[in-house]
């Protein structure tokens, strides 16, 4: 996997019984390999390139390194208790490879120091035992492979594990933005690992590449997993102001990893240095064990930090503690990252379990699509109260495919925002105090269960249909950033995100007829549908019960046209507006963009825009169809008719301007805009030289009146996955 900031996530897994005996028996099987290897100093020493020269003397070796860069090959390397091992370098920069040529695995007992950076590969296996103190600019020990021509010029790509294993169970220190690596098949900390504003990484794979970012981060990348692969921590593993990353890859779909936290892992804020932890095992057939304590907190100042425990399957333990809490900043993240996910018994987290670590942190769990359904079950009641005098926090669910809300979800200084691919199902009911509510689904929202927001915003939106019953209670909206998740004001609810309209046939806002009225205090109310027939406006008027100036905004959705032939591009000029309906028009701003979400032929096409509005003396009655989660942009449906035709259902205008829109590009380009000129009735156009002082917006073409538009009558959508 490769880490940045915007990695690709590659993740572990195991068979359950056997990995985990296996890595709880990875140091003991260890201690007993090495147990047979002479706790001598290293022996054997051939300086294989770049300057350097080896002393020894009694209990002590010292390595004189003078280029920048060296290879030492031995025939063993090792350091018994009470001997030492010291490389004297040119600068912090500099970095000596120990590459051990001989069968026994590298036993460090004593103390190992360098100014520099040291790399000990033994495809044998590598201890740092419990009485090992090791002090240096930076360390890799792994039973990985690296010729020498990738390793002078600083291409650090390792490859061909050996099936030794790499086991600390001393005290390994890099310095001030240093780094430490430990990487093999098998991979354990039973000691204590220390890398202050730098990297400490623990990754089990067959081959991985290694770089420093431009943060001074250290960056991996697996690029070959390996059979079994086990990572764990069960000691201390710190990079206060840095970065932590436990991974493992498997060879193969059907092959299992595992990673594994139940000790301490700290990356605590430093100045404004946040400390982010990851815990990343293989997406396909991975398990992770979260236990012990993950800490990004900030408890000296700044923001919290970011956690990510990422895995095909990720369990939660009991009494797990993890924390991005800041005082006197802003709470920070932690994201998890499975396929499925159940909260509650038998699941992969408790509700006790869950509801204790919202107090502390934003929790964000995301499914991903994968052998599982990519779906979210809440099975157990979620209540918390985030700390007062900070920030409040968010439990946030995204979900590939279905969230079930089938427990109780509370917050009091929390916010609740649920986004799927497919349907959100509330079956139990929801509740915030000083915290705001986000709905949105990429098909229907199913509401069967009551919600209540007190000093909060209601924000409900369905890409299909909102279908609404039991009751719906709101006092006072907001607009707090820490309270309103940037939401409007009140009350909000809106179908027919995906832009598929006009008619009910795109979806629309339904309550059940038995629904009782919602009681809205003190906060506007807005409802974005589509109707029937833009001469039938829905009145939903009676649906609620206003009081305290709470007021209700009924707006039908509207869709631009949008028709071009095939010319290899995305791009397309939206014109008019389906359906003609009275009184509005759409306008086009400087910088408005509208692109198809593919290149191919074929009707009803996804189109995405941005910078379009709406002007006339109606215009408030319309909205324009737009998404809720992730980048909010405005969506509709169009056309790409093959070269040299046109669609039937299109217009031979509409037509027109697909050929013209090309054109029009050009033109643009060239720094000439287009005016729209009228004579009874007839458009044309002329080309003027664009003044760079003042940018006029653009008015889209109004067609010739022509017949109410009435929509066909509702057909349930088919699933989006």
């Amino acid at each position: 996997m490769k880490l940045t900031d915007n990695h690709p996530r590659n993740k572990q897994t195991n068979a359950p019984g056997a990995a985990r005996f296996a890595i709880s028996k990875l140091s003991t099987c260890l201690v007993f390999a090495f147990s047979a290897a002479a706790h001598a100093l290293p022996s054997g020493g051939v300086v294989a390139a770049g300057a350097a020269s080896i002393t020894n003397g009694g209990s002590a070796t010292t390595i004189t390194q003078t280029s920048a860069n060296t290879v030492i090959n031995w025939q063993s390397f090792g350091i018994g208790a009470g001997q030492m091992v010291e490389f004297i370098q040119p600068g912090s920069s500099s970095v000596a490879l120990n590459r051990v040529l001989g069968s026994d695995p590298s036993s460090i007992l004593g103390n190992l120091s360098a100014n520099g950076k040291v790399f000990l590969l033994n495809p044998n296996g590598i201890l740092f035992g419990s009485g090992a103190s090791v002090n240096v600019g930076g360390l890799v020990a792994s039973t990985m492979s690296i010729t020498d021509a990738n390793f002078m010029l600083g291409r650090y790509a390792f490859t061909d594990a050996g099936n030794g294993s790499v086991v600390n169970q001393g005290n390994i220190t890099a310095a001030d933005g240093g780094y430490v690596a430990l990487m093999g098949k098998s991979v354990s900390n039973q000691g204590v690992i220390s890398a202050r504003m730098g990297t400490v990484a623990l990754a089990a794979g067959n081959a991985i590449t290694m770089d420093v970012g431009g943060d001074g981060l250290l960056n991996l990348s697996i690029s070959q997993g390996a059979v079994n692969a086990l990572v764990e921590n069960g000691n201390m593993i710190r990079a206060d102001g840095g970065r932590v990353l436990l991974t493992a890859q498997a060879a193969g779909n059907l092959l299992h990893t595992v990673v594994n936290n139940t000790g301490v892992i700290q990356a605590q804020t430093i100045g404004n240095r946040n400390g982010s932890i990851f815990l990343l095992g293989d997406m396909q057939t991975g398990t992770m064990n979260v236990g012990g304590t993950l800490d990004a907190s900030a408890p000296n100042g700044g923001n919290g930090g970011f956690i990510e425990t990422s895995s095909a399957l990720v369990k939660i333990r009991d009494g797990v503690r993890v924390t991005t809490a800041a005082p006197q900043g802003l709470m920070g993240t932690w994201l998890i990252d499975p396929q499925d996910f159940i909260i509650g018994p038998g699941g992969n987290i408790s509700g006790v379990t869950l509801s204790g670590q919202l107090v502390n942190n934003n929790i964000t769990i995301t499914t991903m699509p994968g052998a599982g359904n990519g779906d979210i079950f809440v099975n157990d009641v979620i209540s918390w109260t985030a700390v007062p005098g900070t920030s409040p926090t968010t439990l946030t669910l995204n979900a590939d495919r279905d969230v079930n809300i089938n427990a109780a979800i509370t917050a009091v200084d929390g916010s609740l925002v649920v986004c799927c691919g497919r349907d959100i199902n509330v079956n139990a009911a929801i509740s915030t105090t000083r915290g705001s509510i986000l709905l949105a689904a990429g098909r229907d929202v199913n509401k069967n269960a009551a919600m209540t927001a007190v000093d909060g915003n209601i924000m409900m939106c369905a890409a299909n249909n909102l279908n609404l019953s039991a009751a719906l209670t709101l006092t006072n909206g907001t607009l707090i950033p820490g309270r309103s998740l940037g939401l409007p004001r009140g009350l909000t609810l809106t179908a027919d995100t995906d832009g598929t309209g006009p008619g009910v046939a795109g979806g629309t806002v339904i309550f059940a007829p038995l629904t009782p009225p919602w009681a809205v205090t003190n906060a506007p109310v807005t409802v974005n549908y589509n109707p029937v027939s833009y001469t039938q406006a829905t009145d939903y008027l009676p649906r609620f019960t206003l009081t305290a100036g709470a007021t209700l905004t009924q707006r039908m959705l509207v869709f631009p046209e949008a028709v071009k032939t095939f010319d290899g591009t995305n791009l397309v000029t939206l014109f008019s507006l389906k359906g003609n309906p009275a009184g509005v028009s759409l306008i086009a701003d400087p910088g408005s963009t509208a692109t198809f979400d593919t290149f191919d032929p074929g009707t009803n096409k996804s189109v995405t825009f941005s910078g379009y509005r709406l002007v006339g003396p109606n215009a408030d009655q319309y909205a324009l169809a737009r998404s809720c989660c992730g980048p909010i942009v405005n969506k509709t449906t169009g056309t790409i008719s093959p070269r040299g035709t046109f669609s039937s259902g299109s217009s031979p205008y509409a037509f027109l301007m697909g050929l013209a829109g090309p054109a029009f590009n050009s033109f643009y380009s060239a720094g000439l805009m287009p005016q729209v000129m009228s004579d009874a009735g007839n458009n044309f156009f002329t080309f003027t030289q664009e003044e760079e002082e003042v940018v006029a917006p653009r008015v889209i073409p109004f067609n010739p009146p022509a017949a109410p538009y009435v929509a066909p009558l509702y057909t349930p959508k088919p699933a989006r996955n």
